[in-house]
């Protein structure tokens, strides 16, 4: 090899490690998972329902008036009770839920509202009173979750 090309290739070596050092090198991770670190249950005092907390647990109250259900349009009647729920961090890659209660004793009178696809769509549906824990949980595979207790009277 010719001493130029020799020189030259030095050249861009030291050149690079330069430029690296100064500008650092940064690896971005194309299609990243961001896992879920946190459910909320963000609903608050409305005329339909009363949200306190206590003891680090969250109760939503409601009055039963007359039996929840969804019209022709999927619009919900009567005694319902749609949830919300803020999953963190907001940019998580997948943000779905499940509702989670005891499979021995189900809550009796209580519809948990389903798209076609049985994605939960945060609403329930109430035959009659009703008193029960409800737990939050993500399906992205960390199993966050928070509970909550409904209370119908």
């Amino acid at each position: 090899m010719r001493k130029v090309t020799i020189l030259m290739i030095g050249i861009i070596y030291v050149v690079s490690i330069f430029v690296i050092a100064f500008f650092g090198m940064k690896a971005k991770v194309f299609d990243e998972v961001i896992k879920v670190t946190e459910i909320q249950c963000v609903n608050e005092t409305d005329d339909n329902v009363t949200v306190t907390e206590n003891g680090g647990k969250k109760y939503l109250r409601l009055n039963f008036t007359t039996p929840g259900k969804l019209n022709d349009d999927g619009v919900p009647v009567g005694t319902y009770l749609y949830i919300e729920i803020r999953v963190l961090p907001d940019n998580a890659t997948n943000k779905d839920i499940v509702f989670v209660y005891d499979q021995a004793n189900p809550p009796s009178g209580v519809t948990f509202v389903k798209d076609e696809n049985g994605k939960e769509m945060r609403i329930l549906l109430f035959e009659r009173p009703v008193t029960f824990p409800l737990e939050i949980r993500s399906v992205d595979g960390t199993s966050i979750s928070e509970e909550i207790w409904v209370i119908v009277r």
